[in-house]
């Protein structure tokens, strides 16, 4: 009897501990991902928070800059709930007021080079993330073909206002060359996009541009170089008087 009550107590702890070794695994895989998780949101947030301060007032419309603040909101919400204590609801807050307050964009604003070389990357990391939130089916199709429109259009203009300002330089300086490169690098970037977006108003201004700059630098390249013509005239002297002391040194040594 008693070993019937000994194998009865060890197929007991064998099963409990079968079953502590599987509830462990199971909470420290629980853990890992909530961890996974967590380092996800907090990169999320940090992210668009990063958005947010970056992108001058203006530049996005007023439905994308409230989409970058909607994905903070409800990332924070998600933090609240894995982090109770994280200070996740004063965020919301904070998020949401910054929100309501934002001012209706009116003026189209240009971005200087150094601008658009900072606000590139944010553009494509927002892109990325609508493209993914629309193949995992948590953002419509329609919305994700709305806000995607926009930012390639976006991506698209500031680049081609920074060629312009560094065309529109080079032309004040009067370097047509270096000009007509970067309005001729401009009027390629347009013509790539001409299939998917209405640009022909301004490939024509662009090749208009690039063909009186080009007639520009043609005059001014038949017209002789003063400066190059003086250099001219003064080598000639000095190969002569070169000549020169060379014959007055024969004579020396004759």
């Amino acid at each position: 009897m008693s070993s019937v009550y000994l194998i009865a107590g060890l197929v007991f702890l064998l099963t409990a501990l079968v079953c502590y070794v599987f509830i462990n695994q199971h909470l420290a895989k629980k853990r890992k991902q909530q961890n996974r998780v967590l380092s996800a949101l907090h990169k999320r947030q940090a992210l668009f928070k990063h958005m947010a301060k970056s992108f001058p007032l203006g530049f996005l419309s007023d439905d994308l800059h409230k989409f970058v603040y909607r994905i903070l909101l409800n990332t924070s919400e998600q933090l609240a709930r894995l982090e109770p204590q994280g200070g996740h609801d004063a965020e919301f807050q904070l998020f949401n007021k910054q929100m309501e307050s934002l001012p209706s964009t009116q003026e189209k604003v240009r971005l200087n080079p150094e601008q658009v070389t900072q606000t590139r990357p944010l553009l494509q990391e927002l892109q990325r993330y609508i493209a993914s939130q629309s193949e995992k089916g948590r953002l419509p199709k329609a919305e994700s073909t709305h806000y995607s429109t926009q930012i390639r259009r976006l991506l698209l203009q500031s680049t081609i206002d920074s060629y312009t300002q560094q065309a529109k330089q080079a032309r004040s300086e009067n370097k047509l060359r270096l000009a007509i490169h970067y309005y001729t690098l401009a009027h390629k970037l347009l013509l790539k996009e001409a299939a998917r977006q209405n640009v022909k108003k301004q490939v024509e201004q662009l090749s208009a541009i690039i063909n009186k700059l080009e007639s520009e630098y043609s005059e001014q390249q038949a017209i002789p170089d003063p400066t190059a013509e003086e250099e001219q005239k003064t080598q000639k002297q000095w190969e002569a008087f070169d000549e020169d002391e060379d014959w007055k040194k024969k004579q020396i040594y004759d």
